[in-house]
């Protein structure tokens, strides 16, 4: 049987929703530890519509599904990869008996609504959506907590599900990547207007086709996936102890040489006595998973070029296997690249090219901000980081509102890691636009970023140099000229 296991916030906060708000509803964020513990990350109120507080006797009536669908999906955007949202929440001052009546009824409805947008279950992951989910039911009146587990299919079911506040915080581990992401597709349809909504929507289903078979390695060395994460850290540790001791009694051995061997080891990512392991994803060549036989040449109107670097940061419990941190660093990348996808293809205002055209576009990039700690701080303690996606031009307080609304947290806009993902040069459009055969063919079409004033701005001040120099120089003319 699973166990759910909170935090003495996650309690603080059930507390609060019921005092501030008397009856309140929201998502669940958690992480699998193994197949027994889920740990509870973090606790979010959907605050989209309030409750009127004569309907509290109506709690099914009370909880909206298209809300709670709108914050899970949203929520799962930034999440990461080793993050889901795995369940809701409810909150009352009343007894809550009823609600595990209705709270079937509201599961099988956020679902529904779910799949029938665009398959959010499992669009983010390289394995197939869980399918158990957890219910969590606090009333003030009498401190009473009801934990369920739903399993979605066939009407849904509820069974018992064990759970568990924790007083100490929870230890995080984390784990970066930074994927460079180089690639080329085809597009081969017929048609003069192509939509790029759909050969966006390609790119994801063949990107995860291909990181499904790329190999993970840590610390610059590949390691095997039975191990569990704290073994795999008491082992790297041990390593770069014996390299540093004999290093120390070898008379010959420079101080160059010992950061050498333990850049190579990988050993460098264990800082301050919080583990940050440093990983890199590689991809195979595409023709080594083709077959002899799917190898062809083919014809087509145009490409699909991909450029970029998608930042990753994962946070992983030491009871996790080094196949869920490869699997989770795979499903961090994969969900980074396919929200900015959506998140840009809902700001086109037409989402059509023709294929004589190049389409020039610069999707949202990764921003990162920490949760708020309400238990006491640590100098080595992990700080679990979120993400947000912004446009060229957009202000930290986008992420700031999306936080609040989706998260239910409050953000200092100045803690908000901006620089992970560097935006990209104008000079690179310029050098797509100039390297075509004839300028006069060659259409640039550009993405709905906000803000275009900047662009707006050089182009302006360009002009006016280049007329400043044209007056001076006719001026010197005439002033030559006279003389």
């Amino acid at each position: 049987m699973r166990t759910l296991l909170l935090s003495k916030a996650d309690e603080h906060y059930l507390e609060k929703c019921a005092r501030e708000h008397r009856f309140s509803y929201g998502i669940i964020i958690g992480h699998q530890a193994d197949l027994t513990k889920t740990f509870v990350v973090h606790l979010a109120r959907n605050n989209e519509e309030d409750v009127d507080l004569e309907d509290l006797t109506e709690v099914g009536l009370t909880i909206s599904s298209q809300a709670l669908a709108s914050q899970w999906l949203s929520a799962s955007k930034m999440c990461p990869g080793s993050f889901d949202v795995i369940g809701i929440f409810v909150s009352s001052v009343d007894d809550q008996s009823a609600e595990i009546k209705t709270a079937k009824k509201i599961f099988s409805e956020v679902f529904d609504i779910l799949l029938k947008n665009n398959n959010s279950l499992g669009i983010y992951t390289t394995d197939l959506a869980q399918s158990d989910y957890a219910f969590l039911s606090y009333s003030l009146a009498n401190k009473q907590v009801v934990c369920k587990s739903y399993t979605y299919g066939n009407g849904g079911t509820f069974s018992n599900m064990e759970f568990k506040f924790v007083d100490r915080p929870f230890e995080w581990i984390q784990i970066e990547c930074s994927y460079d992401l180089e690639d080329i597709l085809p597009i081969v349809e017929t048609v003069r207007r192509i939509n790029i909504e759909d050969q966006l929507k390609n790119v994801i289903l063949a990107f995860r086709k291909t990181i499904l078979v790329s190999e993970v390695f840590l610390q610059n060395e590949f390691v095997e996936d039975t191990i569990d994460l704290q073994t795999y850290i008491k082992k790297s540790k041990s390593k770069e102890e014996e390299l540093k001791a004999a290093a120390g009694n070898s008379a010959t051995t420079s101080d160059s040489d010992v950061s050498d061997a333990l850049r190579l080891m990988g050993s460098q990512g264990f800082v301050g006595g919080s583990e940050i392991i440093r990983a890199s994803i590689l991809l195979p060549v595409k023709c080594q998973l083709a077959k002899p036989t799917d190898i062809k040449v083919r014809e087509f109107n145009g490409c699909l070029r991909m450029s970029g670097i998608i930042s990753t940061r994962i946070y992983c419990s030491a009871r996790n296997s080094i196949a869920d941190v490869k699997r989770y660093l795979r499903d961090d990348v994969l969900r980074s690249l396919t929200t900015r996808i959506q998140v840009y293809c809902d700001g086109l205002t037409d989402p059509y090219v023709t294929n004589e055209a190049t389409f020039i576009s610069e999707p949202p990039r990764r921003v990162f901000f920490s949760l708020p700690s309400e238990g006491p701080s640590t100098s080595t303690a992990v700080a679990v980081q979120f993400s947000e996606y912004l446009f060229r031009g957009e202000a930290p307080t986008v992420v700031v509102a999306q936080a609040k609304q989706i998260l239910d947290v409050e953000l200092d806009p100045e803690a908000i890691t901006m620089d992970a993902e560097g935006q990209p040069d104008d000079i690179n459009f310029a050098n797509v636009l100039a390297s075509g055969d004839q300028e006069d063919d060659i259409r640039s079409t550009t993405s709905s970023m906000p803000n275009p004033e900047l662009s707006r701005s050089l182009y302006m001040l360009g002009i006016a140099v280049a007329l400043l120099v044209l007056m001076t120089s006719v001026a010197l003319h005439y002033i030559l000229t006279d003389k």
